[in-house]
């Protein structure tokens, strides 16, 4: 089936003449059947409307396009040429149309993820994985950082994901947060750690003044949850040894060189030496998960079929 593009044009030198993508397609059809009659039957056109686009066409080329030779049209080597490109416009359009089709059935386009290192780590694999599975087309790009790094590039991805509270006069106008999960930060020990032994559950906050603590680096979302409750515990902290990641506290935790903290999600199939306790007993230290997302007016189709695979989760 041909495909007609609706009130496109190119504007030539020559301010008074148009070249309309339709009159290549038309063109093409021409072409194939060498029949102006048998091209106004097959496009549901009259033969005038034919006969005035290829008038058109030749008008804004400055040369004859086909010649009549009996009852059949042949092509002149300039309308070869042209033919070549209206073919590809034809080829070209058509695709445009498939990659929408699949696009509102979510098996086209992309998602570009940022996420702080915790929550792509041990939350958000099995969810793009999932995604992908129930639509195959979709590509999917994620970045980690730092809470800062992902308010202040927001624009640069369709979501972000971060851990702990974030004011919405921080973000883009057309932007919001949509509030997902709850997690807990726990302390991270050795097994037969003193600390493990004399408290098999819950730890109290002033254990960060008489131990060595792996920190977590600046901007962590886990650390800044640890700073605020031991602020409002008016319990200060040294900070002597810092690491990137989770996977950095635990290795230093195992090598033995202090205790460490990190979210309960990172802990769950740890069986290599390290167990969790519970911060600041009997409550704990709660933290919160949040998708930073467009506004759902302007919300791509992938972007809200994974928003929608977080919430079910």
């Amino acid at each position: 089936m041909l495909l007609f593009i609706k009130k496109s044009y190119y504007i030539s030198n020559k301010l008074d003449i148009i070249l309309n993508p339709n009159h290549l397609l038309t063109f093409a059809v021409v072409a194939r059947l060498k029949s102006i009659t048998k091209t106004a039957d097959f496009l549901n056109l009259g033969q005038p409307a034919v006969s005035g686009q290829l008038k058109l066409l030749q008008d804004f080329v400055g040369e004859p396009l086909y010649l009549r030779k009996g009852h059949q049209l042949e092509l002149t080597p300039a309308g070869e040429g042209l033919l070549e490109c209206a073919n590809r416009v034809d080829k070209n359009f058509k695709q445009a149309i498939e990659y929408v089709r699949r696009l509102k059935q979510v098996n086209a386009g992309q998602l570009r993820i940022v996420s702080s290192m915790t929550i792509a780590s041990y939350y958000l694999p099995q969810l793009v994985v999932k995604l992908q599975t129930e639509h195959p087309g979709v590509q999917v790009f994620m970045e980690t950082g730092d809470t800062t790094k992902i308010i202040e590039n927001i624009l640069d991805y369709d979501l972000g994901f971060i851990e702990g509270p974030v004011d919405e006069k921080d973000l883009p106008a057309n932007y919001e947060v949509i509030p997902w999960q709850n997690d807990e930060i726990v302390l991270v020990l050795p097994e037969d750690h003193e600390l493990a032994i004399k408290y098999p559950e819950s730890v109290p906050l002033d254990v960060f003044t008489k131990h060595q603590v792996i920190w977590r680096e600046p901007g962590s979302g886990a650390r800044n949850a640890v700073e605020k409750a031991l602020l409002e515990a008016a319990i200060i902290a040294p900070v002597n040894i810092e690491v990137t990641g989770v996977s950095g506290v635990k290795e230093s935790v195992r090598a033995g060189l202090g205790i460490g903290f990190t979210s309960s999600e990172a802990l769950r199939n740890e069986r290599e030496g390290l167990v969790a306790r519970r911060i600041n007993p009997p409550h704990g230290l709660i933290w919160h998960l949040n998708i930073i997302a467009p506004k759902q007016i302007i919300q791509s189709r992938v972007s809200r079929a994974f928003i929608n695979l977080c919430q079910s989760q």
